[in-house]
C-alpha cells in the first residue's frame, strides 16, 4: 500500500509481528478509537485482508480489544464502507 507506516503487534510478551496501519480514528458516538490494519495477507479471490479493533489504552500502553457489540459493528462496518467508496471514487480524480 501506498505510504505505509508499520506497527508491531505484541501477544502478552510475545511479539505477533509487523503489521501495516490503514488508519486510526476516533468515533465519539461510540466513546471509542479503533484501528484498521492488514498483515497483507490475500482471499481467495486476491482481495486484502484488513483486520479491525478497539483501542484501549492502559497505563502507557495500547491494547486492541476485538469488538464484541452488534451496534459498534454496525457503526464501524458503515464507516469503512463511506472510507472505501470515497476512495474509489478519488481514484477516479487522479
Amino acid at each position: 500500500m501506498g505510504n505505509s507506516r508499520k506497527i508491531s503487534l505484541i501477544d502478552g510478551y510475545r511479539e505477533v509481528g509487523e503489521v501495516e496501519l490503514i488508519c486510526a480514528f476516533e468515533v465519539e458516538e461510540l466513546s471509542g478509537k479503533y484501528i484498521i490494519y492488514t498483515k497483507n495477507e490475500h482471499d481467495r479471490d486476491g482481495n486484502t485482508i484488513i483486520y479491525s479493533g478497539k483501542i484501549r489504552k492502559i497505563e502507557n500502553n495500547q491494547y486492541i480489544e476485538n469488538i464484541e457489540s452488534g451496534h459498534e459493528w454496525e457503526k464501524l462496518k458503515s464507516i469503512m464502507k463511506l472510507m472505501s467508496k470515497y476512495s474509489l471514487e478519488g481514484e477516479n480524480y487522479v
